[in-house]
């Protein structure tokens, strides 16, 4: 029998008791409390939703409250609306469907099974909704004859933590099945978005004079989008008279597409020759600029793209140079260590998505040296750091998480991993490993503020 039930059991039986005994629920809790039976927990997955469901051995005549608890797999919220069917099939029986409405409580479907048939079922949880319909094959389930010939259960794992449904759906919460991935390595470096060669140009002033507008137009202005070819200023004559149509000056043009990115002189400014006046960037490409430590130099087998940290960013920017998620290519790798920084310069070319990045944006990258390994594979989301250890929490139910220390090893952007802790075919906290570590310090609350 689980914790919960456990609980609920004395809480209805302590609240009847205060009632004079009054046959109500005041938390409408399904009432167990006149049985011990054993109660089923079961958590399975398929394409669209999880289901977490709790319900009483199955037994001929006897009601079976359903807890069912259903999650879209999408973004971990609840199933607010649709109706849920617990159906009963096979062992040559007629089919036994039971089903229930809109959940009162988003997430959680209750439906009562009365079973009339005794023998192995397939169990099967059915959501029909105008979202999506899924299906869950639970397995074969025993309907006993009646409630007494089902056997004494036997006791639970406590050692699990708890983590209510009702709380995961309430936060940034999900779950993920470990794979095996084929992991690349990478060294650590120091790198600087710059501008890519020909996609960056300074405008100066070819001559001594006053800076204006151009007749008609208006100085151009930070962020600005300018096209090759159009002209930004003026520079006046050397006389430096005040510009009007007609007077004589030289055209500032610029030499590509691209936007402004600094003003260095405003109109009405008196120049000199070589005074810097508007800086242009075109940043749909940029170079990546990663000083490789000299150490590290001799491990890098082929350069295949790198993986870097981003202030801001929640992910790592990946750029890759091969294969069919190409987004860039190796523009030069030095031959020279230098003297004094003691790294040979890596530059990578690479699109600037949506064009977010910002030229001079310092980066924590790693580059890949074009080895690869394939092994047991965790979210780096996924760790905790627990005193000084890398610890995950592996889902034994829905609602219950076994906390594991791991030993790393390769990362590869996302991905992280795991020599020792989890294995293939396991599930973890992939988003909220925290939240469930505040859980387990905070010792078992199975019950509190749980709405079954």
């Amino acid at each position: 029998m689980t914790r919960r039930w456990k609980f609920l059991i004395l809480l209805i039986s302590l609240s009847l008791s205060a009632c004079d005994g009054h046959d109500h629920d005041h938390n409408g809790h399904v009432d167990h409390s006149d049985s011990e039976a054993p109660v089923e927990v079961v958590t399975h997955f398929n394409e669209h939703t999880e289901l977490f469901v709790e319900f009483p051995t199955l037994a001929v005549g006897a009601e079976s409250a359903f807890a069912a608890h259903l999650t879209w797999l999408g973004n971990y919220r609840p199933v607010s609306e649709g109706k849920v069917s617990v159906i009963l099939q096979g062992g040559g029986l007629p089919e036994e469907s039971f089903s229930i409405g809109p959940a009162s409580i988003p997430g959680i479907f209750r439906p009562v099974a009365v079973p009339v048939h005794a023998g192995q079922r397939q169990v099967i949880v059915k959501l029909e909704s105008a979202k999506q319909n899924s299906v869950h094959m639970l397995g074969q389930f025993k309907v006993y004859q009646d409630k007494q010939a089902i056997p004494v259960s036997e006791e639970e794992d406590d050692n699990a933590i708890s983590y209510l449904k009702e709380q995961q759906w309430q936060v940034d919460f999900a779950i993920e099945l470990i794979h095996e991935r084929t992991l690349r390595e990478s060294i650590p470096a120091v790198a600087t978005i710059r501008a890519a060669a020909n996609h960056e140009a300074m405008l100066s002033a070819p001559h001594d004079g006053l800076l204006a507008n151009k007749h008609g137009k208006t100085f151009p202005l930070v962020g600005d989008t300018v096209r090759k070819g159009d002209v930004l200023a003026v520079i006046g004559n050397r006389l430096g008279r005040e510009l009007s149509e007609g007077i004589s000056g030289s055209a500032l043009r610029s030499p590509i597409d691209g936007t402004v990115a600094q003003m260095l002189a405003v109109p009405g400014t008196y120049l000199r020759q070589g005074d810097k006046v508007l800086h242009i960037v075109d940043n749909k490409i940029l170079w990546l600029d990663i000083q490789i430590p000299e150490v590290d130099v001799p491990h890098i087998k082929k350069v295949s793209g790198a993986w870097l940290l981003l202030p801001g960013l929640d992910k790592p920017l990946r750029i890759e140079t091969e294969g069919e998620n190409r987004n860039g290519r190796v523009v030069a790798f030095g031959k020279v260590v230098d003297a004094v920084t003691r790294t040979a310069p890596l530059f990578l070319s690479f699109n600037n998505p949506d064009q977010m990045l910002r030229i001079g944006t310092y980066a924590e990258a790693r580059v890949f040296t074009g080895h690869q390994s394939a092994g047991v594979a965790i979210p780096v989301s996924a760790l905790v750091n627990d005193n000084g250890m890398d610890v995950v929490f592996v889902m034994k139910n829905g609602e219950a998480f076994e906390r594991r220390v791991v030993q790393l090893g390769v990362r590869d952007g996302d991905y992280v991993e795991a020599l020792t802790g989890v294995q293939t075919g396991e599930r973890i906290v992939s988003r909220g490993a925290y939240l469930v570590k505040l859980a387990a310090s905070g010792g078992d609350r199975a019950a509190h503020g749980h709405a079954h």
